[in-house]
């Protein structure tokens, strides 16, 4: 029994922890401007964001839909270690990141950028966003997954610092196509000073 009171007790502690997180986090801005000077809202994702983020994976995976409704749905209003972002260009959904922020780890979920809107710094931005928030959070590690042939992604993670690791063999339920696991050391980044966000 005295073990029980003792892992409730943690529990409820990262519980406690977790909620002060979610409220006490701040968005660096809440806008960005691109290069070529076009202004987006970027915010908090909440449970009403649910449809856009459906919206904007349908636009970058051919229809389909990764995360469905039900599952997004739970990771924002349920997940305590979920940590998700929006950018919108005047209300129209541009792009999302989600993550789990758990113990010393910043995981990277899913990003997306739609079609239209690639090729603006919109993806750099949100990875060194959240590069911001797990620094200030203590975090040491900041991770991904990324599929072996998509060389696009994999050049940009490179150039903000995450580097190759282990092949995850037949990771996406889909197509069963490996994944190539990417980390960064946010501690050693810090050392660094490295906060330069490449426009890509």
């Amino acid at each position: 029994m005295k073990k029980f009171r003792e892992w409730l007790t943690r529990t409820d502690e990262k519980r406690e922890a977790a909620v002060r997180l979610m409220q006490r986090v701040e968005l660096s801005t809440h806008l960005y401007e691109a290069p070529d000077g076009t202004l987006f809202d970027v915010s908090l994702a909440d449970p009403t964001s649910v449809k856009d983020i459906l919206t904007i994976q349908k636009l970058c995976y051919d229809g389909k839909t990764p995360w469905n409704h039900s599952a997004l749905t739970h990771e924002i209003r349920y997940n305590r270690n979920a940590f998700y972002v929006m950018v919108h260009q005047n209300h129209e959904p541009a792009a999302f990141i989600g993550s789990w922020l758990v113990g010393v780890e910043a995981h990277i979920t899913n990003i997306a950028v739609v079609p239209k809107f690639q090729q603006m710094g919109i993806a750099s931005f949100l990875i060194e966003e959240l590069k911001r928030i797990a620094i200030e959070e203590s975090i040491e590690k900041y991770s991904l997954e990324v599929r072996v042939s998509n060389y696009k992604a994999r050049n940009l993670y490179e150039k903000l610092g995450f580097k190759k690791g282990r092949i995850k063999k037949e990771y996406y339920a889909h197509d069963h196509e490996d994944a190539l696991e990417m980390t960064m050391d946010l501690e050693a980044s810090v050392n660094e000073n490295d906060f330069n966000v490449p426009t890509i």
